[in-house]
């Protein structure tokens, strides 16, 4: 299996490589290739075949072995085109449900996955892939979806206008003005889009005098698809968690809609707690960075509790428990920190984050905040194009 970070690097860029490339002729074959490129090794994906909706038939455009392993066409009126536009990417591991794609196959072995990208309403491409022995379900279900997404908002994104002005005063309208007054509590919080807009978010969510709601998070890419899967999940959690639903069932029933979402990049990581006056702390971490609780000289991570929300319908997440004691520091923040390079060339990382802060931890939580900013963005980040959206949420409790 590949490693998650990993993973999740690679897709992050083939993102980058969806969102940045120039669409012409060449524009989707080069996907169809980088995408094998990327994975291929790793997730035992073979030959990719591109094929466009021409009339009646779909017409096989290019793919990227020296041979093509399937048919060079079949009829758009087909079981193939039924399953894709019922479920998005789709893996044809049943040669019932794809007579089409299992016909004169050059690789007896492989197992055809496939999902459809559309210039709507005038033009449909299906991309294809022979999987080899050794694929894995999860992994391959959550990169087709992920990219038929991406690609879906790229293709969109041609016939539709921008204002990217407009987004970014719609994104700092969601945002909190200012921290929330939480008797006991020093709090300061800060996030910095490397575009107009970005991907990252906070929020406070006011429960009852006692509780509150903090929440980061971390939208793959940047830019206005990103942003607008950050809207739908800033108010998705405000009106769950604002009306007393359970932390669960609410991420949840988000990560459904989000998945369900055409409009998207749908690949979000999320850090939920809420946090009690005396302390107590109950979390849920989607597949985001460990939140951080400092006691002294000791450091406990709130480790993720289940995957990231979108790419599948239905995720596996729990809840965990921990406690900031008198005089402790929680702090949560996003990967814009902490894949910063410092001047030996290594990742700032999570443990030059603990550094910074024990080194500094006398500092009011607005400081800090500040330190943190100050040191880190004075770091490349470790992508050599891009620089990433950078969040910091600080909350300090008395002694």
């Amino acid at each position: 299996m590949i490693d998650p970070k990993s993973f999740y690097r690679k897709m992050d860029r083939l993102f980058g490589d969806i969102a940045g490339g120039h669409h012409d002729k060449s524009f989707l074959p080069g996907i169809l290739n980088a995408l094998q490129e990327t994975f291929g090794d790793e997730m035992n994906i073979g030959c990719g075949h591109l094929f466009e909706e021409k009339g009646e038939n779909w017409v096989l455009l290019a793919h990227t072995d020296q041979k093509a392993t399937l048919e060079s066409t079949f009829p758009v009126d087909s079981a193939t085109t039924e399953f894709l536009n019922q479920h998005g990417g789709y893996i044809f591991d049943n040669p019932e449900e794809s007579p089409e794609l299992y016909a004169d196959r050059k690789t007896a072995l492989a197992t055809p996955a496939a999902f459809i990208v559309s210039l709507y309403p005038f033009r449909r491409w299906m991309f294809v892939y022979c999987l080899l022995p050794g694929w894995n379900r999860e992994e391959i279900a959550l990169m087709l979806n992920s990219v038929r997404s991406a690609l879906n908002y790229r293709m969109r994104a041609e016939v539709a206008l921008s204002d990217l002005e407009k987004a970014a005063e719609i994104q700092r309208s969601l945002l909190p003005a200012k921290p929330p007054s939480f008797p006991g509590y020093d709090i300061a919080a800060r996030m910095k889009p490397a575009e107009a807009v970005g991907g990252d978010f906070y929020d406070f969510i006011s429960m009852s005098d006692d509780i509150i709601g903090i929440v980061v998070g971390d939208a793959s890419g940047h830019g206005l698809p990103a942003a607008l899967l950050v809207r739908d999940v800033i108010m998705g959690l405000r009106m769950g968690m604002g009306t007393h639903l359970r932390m669960l069932y609410t991420m949840k029933k988000l990560n459904r809609e989000i998945h369900r979402t055409t409009y998207s990049t749908r690949f979000i990581s999320v850090l939920y707690t809420e946090l009690e006056k005396n302390g107590n702390l109950l979390y849920a971490n989607a597949g985001h960075m460990p939140g951080l609780i400092f006691d002294g000289d000791d450091v406990r991570q709130l480790e993720p509790t289940g995957m990231i929300l979108g790419p599948l319908a239905d995720v596996p997440l729990d809840r965990a428990f921990a406690h900031l004691p008198p005089g402790g520091i929680l702090v949560l923040f996003t990967d814009g920190v902490t894949e910063r390079i410092t001047d030996s060339d290594e990742p700032l990382e999570t443990e030059g984050l603990i550094e910074i802060i024990q080194t500094n931890r006398h500092l009011s939580a607005a400081d800090l905040v500040d330190c943190v900013f100050k040191k880190a963005l004075a770091l490349h980040h470790e992508s050599d194009i891009l620089d990433d959206d950078t969040t910091v949420v600080v909350i300090k409790r008395d002694p």
